[in-house]
């Protein structure tokens, strides 16, 4: 695939107005490549009050991982932990490290955007709570996934969620 051809799959449908907003603005940025340069990216352009529902991943390859550049201020209140500069091997819910780290790697593997279910589980055996991921890939030289975008709206559950997190794993300090 050329730096300028743009994957052949079908466009994400999202029905939610925030991940409308947030998905235009990266296909308005790639134009007709299949993603755009992390430099092109201004926080400016996305409304304030859903960058602190933003992730923004760092991709390494051989070996394969994932680590958080950016997490948002939301993403800490409803972790209760920071993740800046961790692995998503660091997650400390096996289930919800898994399925993040899966989803990360099908986004570096297809360089495409998803939409999927991301289930954020406090324990393996604990209530799961979904949302929608928005998962977009970035390229600074064309060829590789390089970063990962990504957006989960969790404003309208996240007292519920903290607290249960809070429940299973403690205080933290963030």
């Amino acid at each position: 695939m050329s730096e300028t051809s743009a994957p052949a799959h079908s466009p994400i449908h999202l029905e939610e107005p925030a991940y409308q907003t947030c998905y235009a603005y990266w296909l308005r940025l790639k134009g007709q490549r299949w993603a755009p340069a992390w430099s092109e990216w201004k926080w400016s352009e996305i409304p304030l009050d859903l960058v602190p529902y933003f992730i923004v991943i760092d991709v390494t390859h051989d070996p394969l991982d994932f680590t958080y550049r950016f997490w948002g201020s939301a993403n800490t209140r409803m972790h209760g932990i920071e993740m800046t500069g961790k692995s998503v091997r660091d997650i400390r819910s096996p289930v919800t490290a898994r399925t993040t780290f899966d989803q990360y790697a099908r986004v570096t593997a297809n360089r495409e955007a998803i939409a999927s279910a991301y289930t954020m589980q406090s324990a393996d055996y604990h209530l799961a709570h979904q949302r929608t991921a928005l998962r977009m890939p970035m390229s600074n030289e064309g060829e590789t996934v390089d970063r990962i975008v990504s957006f989960v709206d969790w404003r309208d559950s996240q007292n519920l969620i903290t607290d249960e997190h809070i429940q299973i794993y403690g205080e933290t300090s963030v």
